[in-house]
C-alpha cells in the first residue's frame, strides 16, 4: 500500500514538473522583442535585424493624477 502511494506521488510530481517546464518554454517561444520607431512597429528577429510587424504601434501615455 505504501509503495502505491509513493508511486502516485512520484508520478504527480514528475507530471507537475513537466507541465511547469512546458509552460516556461511556451512563454519564451512566443516572447517578442517589439520596438516602436516613428509610429511603425518592428520585431527583432535576430540581433540588430528587424522586420516590420503587421501590428499597430501606440504611444505609451502615463496618467497624471
Amino acid at each position: 500500500m505504501n509503495k502505491l502511494i509513493i508511486s502516485i506521488i512520484v508520478v504527480v510530481a514528475v507530471l507537475t514538473g513537466y507541465g511547469i517546464g512546458s509552460y516556461n518554454h511556451i512563454q519564451k517561444k512566443y516572447k517578442m522583442n517589439l520596438k516602436c520607431v516613428q509610429g511603425e512597429l518592428y520585431e527583432e528577429v535576430r540581433t540588430n535585424m528587424f522586420v516590420k510587424s503587421h501590428l499597430e504601434c501606440f504611444e505609451q501615455k502615463t496618467l497624471v493624477p
